[in-house]
């Protein structure tokens, strides 16, 4: 499609990205930045205690919004986020995108139209519901069961209503997300549109060979991934004995840990904290990824993964929509680690099959960069932003 003319927006986002920030956070920069590739001005609203201004990201302008926090409670620092972000949304901004229940919360000034509302729900915080593992551990918590008071509870409900009822246009991360909001809140087909969160580039500045030298692994055994920060509830423990038994077969075989710090075990190699730099040393060192979630719902670490043109083995709770499992990638539908032990196997022995199944995964995987997400953000909103 033509680009359309270049618009004035202001997203009501997150910090801006430093050395150890992944997943939605940065997906917000990410989707911001394509949008001035393709001609906007963009400018990221976030809320901090200092009033530094950050340097420009890719074109994105940050904007602090002056909140000191003064609660722990996520829900009444969500609205005071809200009401000082209107003060500082631009007099000229044309789109105002908001992001979950501080949507709601966001007063504006009156002065004249304004800007139309658009708001980004990954998923719905009172529509998760606990998950259990087959011993009694709750996985998945969403925002809901978090809260522990019903004040909080109904003001989540209530800042939900609102922010959808105001918008202009919903973007849904995912295609259940948007089912459940057409469903659960009655909402027009037309009015919501998926929007799945923004895969940052793949970051190639360093061949395979230099990432393994750094790392010190010989440069021909076989390494497998793993990204994660929650490694229960992401099914570490299930990938790290899937590897044992793996390395039988493979013995000089390494298994990378970024964001976690399991205990020490022949060939497994933690990296720690999950910083953009370790994660893409790790990602351009490995041959395979490896993500075997309790959790369902979308997994920005496995996309990122096929960015880089890895094979990946996942968990089936890992929401993927449009995917074809056996062609753009492995998926298990037990947590049994001998199930993924041979799907290592295999792929371990068969660098054709890594090589294709990688290709694949990554033309998959592309689709959700900054370029044609904000060619998606600008078709869903034209027609509703005021000259």
């Amino acid at each position: 499609m033509e680009r359309a003319d270049p618009w004035r927006i202001d997203i009501l986002g997150n910090p801006p990205p430093d050395p150890t920030t992944s997943g939605l956070d940065r997906s917000l920069w990410e989707l911001g930045a394509g949008l001035v590739e393709r001609g906007h001005r963009v400018r990221m609203l976030f809320a901090t205690p200092t009033p530094a201004v950050p340097p420009p990201y890719r074109g994105v302008e940050g904007v602090p919004v002056p909140v000191v926090p003064s609660q722990r409670r996520p829900i009444p620092q969500a609205v005071e986020v809200g009401k000082a972000a209107g003060e500082c949304v631009a007099p000229d901004a044309q789109v105002l995108l908001g992001i979950d229940e501080r949507a709601g919360a966001i007063k504006l000034p009156s002065r004249g139209r304004g800007p139309s509302l658009a708001l980004y729900l990954n998923a719905l915080p009172t529509d998760r519901t606990t998950k259990s593992s087959s011993n009694g551990a709750s996985q998945g918590r969403g925002l809901m069961e978090r809260l522990g008071g019903w004040m909080d509870q109904r003001t989540l409900r209530r800042l939900e209503s609102e922010s959808l009822g105001r918008a202009t246009v919903v973007f849904a991360g995912s295609a259940t997300t948007r089912d459940r909001l057409t469903r659960l809140h009655k909402l027009p087909l037309g009015k919501v549109s998926v929007l799945r969160p923004t895969i940052p580039d793949p970051d190639l500045s360093e061949s395979r060979e230099k990432a393994r030298l750094a790392l010190r692994i010989p440069p021909d055994v076989p390494v497998a991934a793993f990204v994660g920060h929650r490694p229960e509830s992401q099914g570490l423990p299930i990938a790290l004995e899937a590897f044992r038994r793996s390395r039988v077969f493979f013995p000089g075989a390494r298994f990378l840990v970024v964001g976690s710090s399991p205990k020490q075990d022949p060939g497994v190699l933690s990296l720690g904290v999950s910083d953009e730099a370790t994660k893409a040393r790790a990602l351009r060192a490995a041959d395979l990824f490896l993500f075997p979630t309790l959790e369902d719902g979308p997994a920005t670490p496995v996309t990122e993964a096929m960015r880089y043109g890895l094979p990946v083995v996942v968990s089936s709770r890992v929401a993927l929509e449009g995917v074809e499992p056996k062609k753009q990638l492995r998926m298990v539908t037990s947590d049994d680690p001998g199930d993924y032990a041979a799907e290592f196997a295999e792929l371990f022995a068969d660098p054709a099959l890594r090589r294709n199944l990688g290709e694949a995964g990554k033309a998959f995987a592309d689709q959700f960069g900054a370029a044609r997400n904000a060619e998606a953000f600008e078709l869903a909103m034209t027609g509703h932003v005021p000259t």
